[in-house]
Parts: structure tokens; C-alpha cells; sequence
């Protein structure tokens, strides 16, 4: 075992998550957790790539292992573990890491990386496709060349081609070629490598023929070499940025920077580090001028081929702010900052103003300003997408009245078929169609629809968006409720505050059946007062015409591409006297950051920082908008009617109610979810939330039926009799409030109680006394004592005495009570004389052979431990066992397949390693994958089932643990392994397992 030397000490897991006793688990705790498990995988990451450039290669599988099952999603960690992989011969994962990336990601190696993996496992027809259509989207590379020549002997091609930025193609040909770009012949009889036409700037498609035929790797995909990443803004007094071509990433960029009469271009020949580009292999090349050095007037920055990077333009207002948000906060005067705003606000308004602009502020509560016409304009900016823009109209136009236009702004899409589409649809009078000669981004493109209001209502639409049936009256509707509204935006999976189900984390995409369906839950909900918003927001936003009229256009030079735009207007507006409201009976789907790519949250934090300037207060408007949450009503309605409305479409109803801290517990709760939906059950999950409990309607909304306890008690009640519920399940009560011990009662029914611990009789939850060991289950003053040591997991002023008591009522009022195993069934029944308990063992012991590990010469022997490993699982003796193996050099490792409480302090022993957090479907592979000799449970409480058990016996591995519990239960009963004694000394336990049979 190779452990590199000791990392910085980690901080402290997190108690609450840690422990998970008696405690709710806020978005604190959460954000705590988290905080504490990035340190842990960044750190693994780190000692991975230490191995890799140190040529250790088991290391290296290790680290960077362990770091991307702790890191799931980040690009970096997933690329880095697929190389290792790939290096050291492990086909079958590394082609699916490699492929993960590819599919998300523009990087070269992912999918030569993939086919070497995929050539490796025989999959030859795979590779050489995969291979080929690398060849068409990305630049050769050196590495690539010798590859590219092996696939092209097996694809059968006269040879093979490929293109770069410098519009040079480079290959093998058995003849001369032709060359045909966009289906044109422009030169033939050459030979590879040689440089393209200028023509081939422009040109969509290049194919190169030997003979008729078409070489490996063409039609080369011109438009994807060219697609380009890049960022701009303005830091210290210069404008600086970078850019780079992702398909092409060692190609030297140029930049061209056109401020009023002055033009500069400039070489992009320096790595930039600091792009925070989340994606491996990056390599951005920066640059930058003086701001002094161009006039004050609007700065627009483009690549070689006139694309504009994300953040260009930048207008005069933008320059000031920027450098303001840059340099730290800088006091102007007012006259100056209002001097700014009327400057800006007359720019953006002029166009559409109808005798009087904006100020900015203060609110003038000029409203009494009338549409000048009749009707809805729909205004769709497009790009890319073909499939995703053309559900989006055609959505739009099944829900338009007769009254309304669709207009489509094509911002130079680089798409021949969404052209075509949109060419069609234009040409059939269907919509009416702008085509920009070069992308302007999603603001200018906007505007340019936005601009042909006339005074009618507006709804500016993403091209992601789909509008349900009867969405667009509805929407406009909201604009009538009272004639200072100004917007309306409705709910969506993807609206920031107008986000359902949560709004905390992403939510999935719902496909179109499901966001029918939920529309039709939003549209049937009775009808309630406006919720004003702080903003609306531009993914689907209607705009009365007097507003838009009155307030003016979106502010490109402010917000370039996007991100703040609509948050700018709503403020301008309101600062006029017009609110925005949410349109709460309507729901549009949202796909979601179909345009921007990874420059997307460079652009948003930029555009953050501006809005703020223009706007100060907003981030604080916002933030009590969303501690007061006046949203929470119409969701847990929404919420409600999908889970009253599901009840039909099952036989019965089951309510479980369990903790919220995840564990072995959770594991029961989802076995015996999918068991009752299986045989009917429509299955409600009641957890302790911060605010009382929460209602988990197990396939429908799992976040919006909160009720606030003890004050929304009743409700609670009826909304749970009117699911009529046929039983209850009582698995842990632990966090919630008091009065859920009453719900069975209240709802008229009897519990279904299933035991995981020894919560009933002992406060401390696990049976461990104050010296961390076993306490042996006294009488009731001996508990008393212990509690009295070292405190309550539980009601801090219940005597042990009471605590028994009350249990005892509880428990013989239940209907059944349920013990995963003999040995519960005991120890609960010697403390409730009487005590009916069934006993139901939570999974089966049907198990695989026992795996016999080849010896090989004089290797250390390996010990697996699996699982979570806090004080009652064991740390100790694990902490114990390798010092003692390190002490006394014996030829014992200890593989910890999971995380405990303090990983680094047992890997500086040298004698553990530490594979970090993993999917419970991945447990028994990657234990398997460790190559270990036995098992152990190092457990020293009576554990109640144990799967971490189960997970190694089900990796075929024979286990020991102590004669404790339901480990060692199980054990005995399949003979799986031998059982010691409790206490055993920790050099004894080492020379048993040392001498222990294969």
C-alpha cells in the first residue's frame, strides 16, 4: 500500500450530518456538508494528479477514484480518472467515463479516448465511427495523427483529412484530392497537406475526395472548428479577456477590438489561467489593451471570423460600471450617477418612447399611459437548437389567438436546417421573420423585435420555452388584473424565483406530457390576489405595450448577450410606477442555457455586479422577496392538487414517516417504498423540516408540502384523511415535533412501527456509554446515569424512566411492530416484557459464492470495512488495528470502501486508504474492485440489520466482526464468516485476522 504523504488536515465533518440523531437537517447543515466534502474530493484530486506526474499509477487510480465518486460532475475530475483508467487498461469504465464527457463537452481527447477503449474491448466498428467523427468537428492533434492513421485502415477509406483555425488539412490520401466546400468544387489535383481558399472562412462544410471518394474524417464540419468561447469586461482600467476555439484548442487566436474610429487588433499568444473554464483541457489565451488608449464610445470585440465574444459590446454607461465593480466601490456623486442613468435610459428608450423617457429614479408612478394598439406580438430570438426552436414556435403558434404576430429573430444561426425551417415558416405566412448577417446576441436580437411593438402587449419568449395551449391569453390576462402592471412571468422549472417544484436546486426538464399536466394543475388552482415580484423574468415575460413603450428597450450596451437585461427593465420600470406579477396559473416549460455555453456564469456574476450599480437594493429586493416567499402558497396548492389528484390511479395510500438524515433507515424507508408501489400503494413520505414537517408524495413534488407545526396542524390532517390513508409506518420520529406522536390517533388509525435502533429505551440512541464502548444494557437508573454523564440524543429533560414508559404505550398500541432481526426482537422484548415483535428480516441472505482472492508471494493481507465509519461503527478499532499493524510491521492493510469520521488520521498510519463516498449501487462493485481477502465489521453496538455487511458478503467476501448484534446474527446463520469476541485486544484481533483461513 503506497499512501503519499499526509494531507493538510481536513475540517471536521460536519456533527449534525455526522450524527444525524435528533436533528433537522437544514440547508444550512447542507451547505455545511457540502463545503466539508469539496475540501475532502479537492484534495483527493490533488494527490491524484501528484501520482499521475509521478508515474504511480496505483496511486493515481486511487485518488482520482476516490475523487470522482466524491465530484460526480465535475468535468476535471471525471476526465483526469478516465485517462487513468485507460492507462492502466480498464477498457470498459474508462470508455464510459470518456463518454460522459464527450457528450457535454467540446475536447478533443474524450472521444479518441473512447475509441481506443471501445478498440480495446473488440467494439471495432464503434471505434472507427467514433473515431471518424472526431476527425469532422476537431483539428488533428500530434497524438492523434498515428490513431487516425490506424482507424483509417480499418474504415476501408483512401485515406484520411482534417482541418484546423489556420485553414490548413493535413492526412494521408493514396492519390491526389479534390477539394469541395458547401458542395462546390474549388480545387483539385493536390496533395495533403495544403491550405485552404479564403472561401473556406464562410463555408459550412469541406469534403476531400480521392477518386469519388470521401477520405476518413470528412465532411469536415467547418463550423465547429470555428465555434469559439470568450469572455470580456473591464478590470483595473483595461479592457481584458480571453478567448479560444474548443475544437481547435492549440490554434493561436486573434482579436479584434472596434471602439468609435479606432480598430486595433491583437494576438492571443498567452495562456490564461484565471478563465475558470469548467472543462479539462482548457487552454484560453488572454488578452488586453489600456482603456485610455480606445475613445469613449461603445467597445465591440469579435474572433478572426466577426463573432462577437460573450460580453461585447460595452457601452459608455457599461465602462464607468464596470470599472467601478472592478476597482471596489467608488462613491459618485449623484448628479453624476443620475447624469449616467439619463444618458442610458435615453438611449434605450428613444426608439420607443411616446413623449416622455425614463429618469431612472425616483418612481414617478406615471402609469396612466394607454397600449396605442391592439393585439400580441410574440418575440422568439434564435440561434441554435433546430429541434428544441421548433417545438418553441410551433408551441407558440398553437396557443396564439387570432390577434397575434409571432416574430423570429434569426441571429445568424449557424444551423442550414433551423434556417430552412424558419425560411419555410416565414414564407407561409405563419411568422414574420428578421435575419441578422452576424450574431448579435440575445439582447440585440430582442430589441430588434421588440422594437416592433407598435404599443401592442409583448411576450418575449426564449426559443426554449414551450407555450402550453391557451398560455399566451392567460399570461396576458395578468395584465389586466390592474392597470399598473407592467409584467407577468409564470412558473416554470427554470425561473430563479418562479421555479417549481423547488427553488433551491435545479429541477429536471420535464418532457412535454408532464409539463401539460402540470400546466393543467397550475390553471385549475382557485383563483388568488396577484404576487407582485421584485422582477420578471425574460425567459417567457409579458409586457404590457404602455410599459415597454414608456420604459424602452432592453440595454445592450449595459448586458452584451444577456443575463440582467429583463432584471434592468423590470427595475426601470418600476421605478416608474409599474409592478410585475407572477402568473401563477400558468406553467412553460424551460429547457434552459441553450445559447450561452460555459461563459455563462462569467457573464451572469459580470452583469450581477452592473445590475447593482444601476439598481442599488436589488440583491437585497430580492433576497427578502425570497425569505418572505409569497410563492409558497400557490406551490403547495399546485403540490396538493397533484397529490390528491394521483390518489385514483392507486389502490390504496401509505403514509411513512421517518427522519431525514439518510443512513440505514432511508435504505428501509425506499426497499419498502417501492414494495407497497408495487403492490398498489400510493406512498407518502413525512419528514421533519425546519419549519415542522414535510410531505414527500414519492413521484410527484417532494419540496412544497410543508406545514408549519404545531399551527398548521389541522391542515395537515384533513389534507392527510382526504388521502385516506390505509395504514402508517412509523420508522423514526426523530427531529419532528411532538405532535406527530399524536398522528394516528388524529388520522384514526393505528401504527405500523418498524424498529432500526434502540431509540425506544435508550437516549443515546446506539447503546454506547460513556466510555465509547458498549454499555450493556443496564437497568433504567443505570441509563439514567450514563445520560446524566454525557446527554440526550433526544428530549433532553425526559428521564430515562419516562422515556421507557411512554414507549411502552406507544408500542403496545401499535398494530404490528416490526424487527429486522432475531437478535432486536430480544433485546426489545427484555425491555417491553410482552412485547409482540415480528420479525422480518430487511433483505434476503441469498448470496454469491465466496471469492477467493489469489495469493501472490508474501502480499500484505487486505481487510475491507464498508460503509459510513463514525465511533459506534468502529473508527477506534480501525484507528487501532493499523497502528498496530504499522507498529509491529505486520503484513495487514485495511481498506475502507466509504469514509469515516476523520479519514486522514487513519491513512497517516500507512496502513488505510479511504475510497471516499459512493452510490449504493456501486457498493458491492467497487468493494470488489479492491481486492481484498476478507471483511470486517468493526461495529461495536448491536447493530440492528447492517448493510454494510450485506455489501460484503454480497462482493464475496467472507466477514468478521464481533459477537454483537445482528452482524454477528447473520453471520452465524450464513456461515460466512467467524464471529470474536467484544473487547478483544486490538493485538490479538490483529493476529487473527492475520491467521484467519482463506
Amino acid at each position: 500500500m503506497r499512501v503519499a504523504e499526509p494531507p493538510p488536515v481536513s475540517p471536521a465533518r460536519p456533527a449534525p450530518v455526522a450524527s444525524g440523531y435528533g436533528h433537522v437537517v437544514t440547508p444550512e447543515d447542507r451547505a455545511r456538508w457540502q463545503r466539508w466534502h469539496d475540501a475532502l474530493a479537492q484534495e483527493s484530486y490533488r494527490r491524484g494528479m501528484e501520482a499521475v506526474e509521478g508515474g504511480d499509477r496505483a496511486a493515481a487510480l486511487f485518488w482520482l477514484g476516490r475523487a470522482a465518486r466524491m465530484a460526480r460532475f465535475d468535468p476535471n475530475v471525471i476526465f483526469s480518472y478516465g485517462m487513468a483508467l485507460l492507462s492502466a487498461g480498464h477498457w470498459e469504465e474508462a470508455a464510459g467515463r470518456m463518454g460522459w464527457i464527450a457528450r457535454r463537452f467540446i475536447i478533443r481527447k474524450a472521444p479518441i479516448a473512447r475509441a481506443i477503449a471501445l478498440q480495446r474491448l473488440g467494439r471495432e466498428s464503434e471505434a472507427v465511427s467514433l473515431f471518424g467523427q472526431m476527425l469532422q468537428s476537431y483539428a488533428p492533434s500530434p497524438e492523434g495523427r498515428n490513431w487516425a492513421t490506424f482507424f483509417c485502415k480499418r474504415s476501408g477509406a483512401p485515406g484520411w483529412c482534417a482541418c484546423s483555425n489556420d485553414g490548413i488539412v493535413v492526412g494521408e490520401s493514396e492519390a491526389d484530392v479534390a477539394v469541395f466546400l458547401d458542395g462546390h468544387c474549388v480545387a483539385q489535383d493536390l496533395s495533403l497537406p495544403f491550405v485552404l481558399p479564403e472561401l473556406w472562412r464562410v463555408a459550412r462544410q469541406l469534403e476531400i475526395r480521392c477518386a469519388d471518394r470521401l477520405l476518413y474524417g470528412a465532411p469536415v464540419h467547418l463550423e465547429a472548428l470555428r465555434r469559439v468561447q470568450g469572455f470580456v469586461t473591464i478590470s483595473r482600467d483595461r479592457l481584458e479577456g480571453w478567448i479560444w476555439y474548443p475544437a481547435d484548442p492549440d490554434f493561436t487566436p486573434d482579436v479584434l477590438i472596434s471602439c468609435g474610429d479606432v480598430t486595433i487588433s491583437i494576438r492571443a499568444d498567452q495562456i490564461e489561467p484565471a478563465a475558470r473554464i469548467e472543462k479539462p483541457l482548457a487552454r484560453p489565451r488572454r488578452f488586453d489593451v489600456p482603456l485610455a488608449s480606445l475613445p469613449d464610445a461603445t467597445i465591440e470585440v469579435t474572433d478572426r471570423y466577426g463573432q462577437p465574444l460573450t460580453g461585447s459590446p460595452i457601452g459608455p454607461v457599461a465602462r464607468r460600471l464596470l470599472d467601478q465593480t472592478e476597482t471596489g466601490p467608488v462613491s459618485r456623486p449623484v448628479e453624476e450617477r443620475g447624469m449616467h442613468l439619463r444618458e442610458r435610459d435615453a438611449r434605450v428608450s428613444g426608439s420607443l418612447a411616446d413623449g416622455s423617457l425614463a429618469t431612472g429614479f425616483p418612481a414617478t408612478g406615471n402609469t396612466a399611459i394607454r397600449n396605442t394598439a391592439s393585439g400580441c406580438l410574440i418575440v422568439i430570438p434564435v440561434y441554435r437548437d433546430f429541434e428544441m426552436t421548433r417545438r418553441c414556435i410551433e408551441a407558440a403558434l398553437a396557443a396564439a389567438p387570432s390577434d397575434t404576430e409571432c416574430l423570429v429573430i434569426d441571429d445568424a444561426s449557424p444551423e442550414p436546417a433551423l434556417a430552412a425551417y424558419l425560411d419555410l415558416c416565414a414564407g407561409s405566412g405563419r411568422i414574420t421573420l428578421i435575419r441578422h448577417d452576424v450574431n448579435r446576441g440575445f439582447t440585440a436580437s430582442a430589441n430588434a423585435g421588440l422594437s416592433r411593438a407598435g404599443g401592442r402587449d409583448t411576450i418575449l419568449l426564449n426559443s426554449d420555452a414551450l407555450m402550453p395551449p391557451g398560455g399566451i391569453a392567460r399570461l396576458r390576462g395578468w395584465l389586466a388584473r390592474a392597470p399598473d402592471i407592467g409584467t407577468a412571468t409564470p412558473f416554470s422549472n427554470d425561473a430563479t424565483i418562479l421555479s417549481y417544484p423547488s427553488v433551491r436546486r435545479p429541477n429536471p426538464t420535464p418532457d412535454l406530457p408532464t409539463a401539460r399536466a402540470l400546466d393543467r394543475v397550475f390553471e385549475s388552482l382557485p383563483s388568488s390576489e396577484p404576487v407582485f415580484l421584485p422582477t420578471g423574468n425574460g425567459f417567457c415575460m409579458a409586457i404590457r405595450g404602455a410599459c415597454l413603450t414608456q420604459v424602452g428597450l432592453l440595454d445592450v450596451g449595459v448586458f452584451a448577450q444577456g443575463y440582467g437585461e429583463e432584471n434592468d427593465f423590470c427595475c426601470r420600470a418600476s421605478a416608474l410606477g409599474w409592478r410585475h406579477v407572477a402568473a401563477t396559473d400558468l406553467y412553460v416549460v424551460h429547457a434552459g442555457s441553450v445559447s450561452f455555453g460555459r461563459t455563462r456564469s462569467l457573464l451572469l456574476a459580470r452583469n450581477l455586479r452592473m445590475l447593482n450599480r444601476l439598481h442599488p437594493g436589488y440583491d437585497a429586493l430580492v433576497a427578502a422577496f425570497i425569505e418572505a416567499d409569497p410563492l409558497a402558497v400557490p406551490r403547495r396548492s399546485a403540490a396538493l392538487v397533484r397529490m390528491l389528484s394521483r390518489r385514483g390511479a392507486y389502490e390504496h395510500c401509505l403514509i411513512m414517516v421517518t427522519h431525514d438524515s439518510g443512513g440505514g433507515v432511508e435504505r428501509v424507508v425506499r426497499d419498502r417504498q417501492k414494495a407497497a408501489e408495487a403492490a398498489g400503494a400510493q406512498v407518502l413520505i413525512v419528514r421533519p423540516h425546519e419549519k415542522g414537517c414535510r410531505i414527500e408524495d414519492c413521484g410527484g413534488d417532494t419540496d412544497n408540502l410543508v406545514f408549519s407545526l404545531p399551527d398548521e396542524w389541522d391542515d395537515l390532517i384533513v389534507v392527510l384523511r382526504r388521502m385516506q390513508a390505509a395504514r402508517i409506518e412509523w420508522h423514526h420520529l426523530l427531529g419532528h415535533a411532538p405532535c406527530m406522536r399524536a398522528l394516528a390517533q388524529s388520522l384514526g388509525l393505528e401504527w405500523d412501527i418498524v424498529l432500526h435502533d434502540y431509540v425506544w429505551f435508550c437516549p443515546r440512541i446506539c447503546l454506547i456509554g460513556p466510555h465509547g464502548r458498549y454499555c450493556g444494557e443496564p437497568d433504567i437508573a443505570g441509563c439514567q446515569s450514563c445520560i446524566d454523564t454525557q446527554g440526550s440524543l433526544l428530549d433532553a429533560d425526559m428521564p430515562v424512566a419516562e422515556l421507557v414508559a411512554r414507549s411502552h404505550r406507544e408500542l403496545d398500541a401499535a398494530r404490528i411492530v416490526i424487527a429486522g432481526s432475531e437478535d432486536l426482537q430480544r433485546r426489545m422484548r427484555r425491555h417491553f416484557p410482552g412485547l409482540p415483535v415480528s420479525v422480518e428480516p430487511f433483505e434476503s441472505d441469498a448470496l454469491p459464492p465466496v471469492r477467493r482472492r489469489p495469493q501472490q508471494g508474501q502480499n500484505r493481507r487486505r481487510i475491507c470495512i464498508a460503509g459510513a465509519i463514525g465511533r459506534e461503527k468502529g473508527f477506534e478499532i480501525v484507528h487501532e488495528l493499523a497502528r498496530d499493524a504499522a507498529a509491529r510491521d505486520l503484513p495487514l492493510e485495511y481498506y475502507v470502501a466509504g469514509y469515516t469520521i476523520d479519514d486522514d488520521l487513519l491513512m497517516k498510519t500507512g496502513r488505510v486508504l479511504v475510497t471516499g463516498e459512493f452510490r449504493e449501487d456501486e457498493a458491492v462493485s467497487l468493494i470488489g474492485s479492491l481486492g481484498c481477502d476478507f471483511g470486517l465489521v468493526p461495529s461495536i453496538w448491536p447493530e440492528t440489520w447492517c448493510f454494510a455487511l450485506s455489501n460484503l458478503m454480497h462482493a464475496g467476501l467472507q466477514v468478521v466482526s464481533f459477537d454483537i448484534g445482528a452482524q454477528s446474527e447473520r453471520l452465524r446463520k450464513t456461515g460466512r464468516g467467524p464471529v470474536v469476541p467484544l473487547g478483544m485486544p486490538i493485538p490479538l484481533l490483529s493476529h487473527f485476522l492475520l491467521h484467519l483461513s482463506r
